[in-house]
């Protein structure tokens, strides 16, 4: 009996560490895939504010533009100056 309750002693053991691997695995699992959801969310962040900046970035040289020249901007020179930007802010 003292052989039989080691054994079972023994199972236990075994079976209480697969299931604390199986539970670490879950758990790196989640934690890895939170991560990647993360690292997703800040490019996104990212690419977003990028344009944004873009945007902002083309509006103030046109506008310093037309402030320095003393002229009117037509539709295409304003449209002109931003693509010059956005070419120069891609270099």
């Amino acid at each position: 009996t003292n052989l039989q309750a080691n054994k079972l002693i023994e199972e236990a053991r075994a079976a209480a560490a697969r299931v604390q691997e199986q539970e670490t695995q879950k758990a790196i699992a989640a934690a890895e895939q939170i991560i990647a959801k993360a690292r997703e969310a800040a490019a996104q962040d990212h690419a977003r504010m990028m344009a944004e900046l873009k945007r902002e970035v083309g509006r103030l040289v046109v506008e310093t533009t037309a402030k320095v020249t003393g002229k009117i901007l037509t539709v295409e020179d304003q449209q002109r100056l931003a693509e010059e930007t956005n070419r120069q802010l891609a270099a």
